[in-house]
């Protein structure tokens, strides 16, 4: 399992038993998962770090607005 923070979230990326997929949780401090995301195996770590950040992103502006 890996895991990052980035801006008050954290990320984390887990294998799934089937499918042979990966499971991107993203969670906002406090521990609440905010999104889970199926991720295919032949993404980079790179990618996959690239697209949670985006995510993130987007929660916050999405945040701000409201």
């Amino acid at each position: 399992m890996s895991r990052l923070s980035y801006k008050g979230y954290t990320i984390n990326l887990r294998p799934l038993k089937t499918d042979n997929q990966w499971q991107l949780e993203l969670e906002k401090s406090g521990g609440e998962i905010v999104h889970t995301y199926t991720m295919s195996p032949q993404k980079t770590l790179l990618s996959i770090e690239q697209f949670a950040f985006d995510e993130i992103d987007k929660k916050i502006m999405e945040e701000i607005k409201s």
